[in-house]
């Protein structure tokens, strides 16, 4: 069924709206997400933030992962967001160019307790956000991310903010003003790819939603235009590009989560525009005896809008490398995989490693060049003459190559051992994948916050 505005929607959607299909990559989107924020609590971003969030003998209903501690609802988000999205494992969304669920997973987490929530009532909301992402992204993109905006935070605080609302039942009118306010807060540059700023635009919107529902249930007002009014978010953001007004009319019919490529998980901890090229050079490693001494040169030939987030050609610190196709594909010739181990500060300073950079080229492959899933063709000449090459057009992780059940255990066990904390991460995932019932969500939240 179609609804004539964001608010009508998101309020309205049942849990039978949604197909079974969509609501099975959902709650496998959602426990990916979980698995990410894990990984990235045993990472560098962890420390920082939790001497600003939700100091010693804080309380605020929301418990933080690892820290036996509380903090706001808003603070929790913002924490947990930016951890999810520290190791660039979480998910994607085409063609909102954006990381959703790590976005609205730890927002939907930080109001679940508040909102009594049911893990049904939990996936439903996540459908909603994810909505939100996807008419945001074919009303704006490719242009706005062209533009230098991190849609992952710029589209998220008004996707945070609807998924929230729907979850603590705010009225239409206060929906309509929880968008108005994250509209006003929605941020994030481009330029701080490959710093702990990236992440952290993940929190930011994660907070932003919750803050801004929050608030509106109080009474607080904004703009009930906030998107297609003159000054409202889709003309200032992309003032020189235009926007498609008709993204927002009929909300709901297809879903985002059920197009082709509303949700795509991650294989490597990587960069998605680096996914197709990754795989691709893994292929090729199979083929070769010795890479260091074998390879020539490499040429990996790519489509024109992964130049867009690949800023690094030599990476010199680990996220840096994340963002750079160079490294991310000489480290999968080198070694036949790309893994979180791989972004290490002694990885990155490997002297094959940075040989083989040397010897790499990236340039627009007539054969890639206008695919919107960064398809990528592989080459590698070798000092014996020869000539190997690879193309792969869609990564693994995308709803048509989706994991298995063994993937997806296996990526939540690994994330569950980098972040060196002592969950049951058995139990943890258990509960997670069987959570699209009537139960409350609170059986999740205390395994996390044990």
């Amino acid at each position: 069924m179609a609804y004539p505005s964001l608010d009508e929607f998101a309020l309205a959607l049942e849990h039978d709206d949604v197909p079974a299909h969509g609501r099975r990559l959902a709650v496998d989107a959602i426990t990916d997400c979980v698995a990410c924020m894990l990984a990235g609590y045993g990472t560098e971003l962890r420390e920082p933030l939790l001497a600003v969030v939700g100091g010693p003998g804080a309380k605020g209903g929301a418990a933080l992962i690892g820290a036996k501690r509380e903090a706001s609802l808003h603070d929790a988000a913002l924490y947990h967001g930016a951890l999810g999205h520290a190791l660039d494992y979480d998910d994607i969304s085409h063609p909102a160019y954006s990381h959703p669920s790590t976005v609205l997973v730890p927002a939907l987490l930080a109001a679940a307790s508040a909102a009594q929530a049911s893990g049904r009532d939990f996936v439903t909301a996540y459908v909603v956000g994810l909505e939100v992402f996807g008419r945001l992204g074919r009303a704006l993109n490719l242009q706005h991310y062209k533009n230098g905006w991190h849609s992952t935070s710029t589209f998220g605080s008004i996707a945070s903010a609807a998924a929230v609302g729907r979850l603590l039942n705010l009225s239409a009118n206060e929906l309509r003003m929880a968008v108005g306010i994250a509209a006003s807060a929605s941020s994030g540059l481009r330029v701080n790819f490959g710093t702990m700023t990236k992440p952290l635009h993940a929190g930011y919107a994660a907070r932003n939603g919750v803050l801004a529902a929050t608030m509106a249930r109080e009474g607080f007002t904004a703009s009930p235009d906030v998107l297609l009014h003159r000054f409202g978010f889709a003309k200032v953001f992309n003032q020189t590009g235009g926007f498609d007004e008709s993204a927002f009319a009929a909300w709901g019919g297809t879903l985002e989560i059920v197009t082709e490529f509303g949700i795509a998980l991650k294989l490597f901890p990587a960069c998605a525009a680096t996914h197709p090229a990754i795989e691709a050079a893994i292929m090729l490693r199979g083929k070769l005896q010795d890479p260091v001494r074998e390879i020539a040169s490499v040429r990996v030939g790519a489509c024109e809008l992964a130049q867009e987030p690949l800023i690094y050609r030599e990476a010199k610190t680990p996220l840096q490398g994340k963002f750079s196709m160079h490294y991310c594909v000489a480290s999968a010739l080198l070694d036949g995989h790309v893994r979180l181990s791989t972004f290490t500060d002694e990885k990155v300073a490997r002297k094959e490693v940075q040989a083989l950079v040397a010897k790499t080229v990236m340039e627009v492959d007539e054969r890639v060049r206008h695919d919107k899933e960064f398809a990528a063709v592989v080459s590698i000449r070798t000092v014996d003459g020869r000539t190997l090459e690879q193309e792969v057009h869609v990564a693994p992780g995308k709803p048509a190559r989706w994991f298995t059940p063994e993937q997806m255990r296996e990526k939540f066990m690994d994330c569950h051992a980098a972040s060196g904390l002592k969950l049951d991460a058995k139990a943890l995932f258990a509960a997670l994948q069987a959570m699209d019932t009537d139960a409350s969500i609170d059986t999740v939240l205390k395994k996390l916050a044990s």
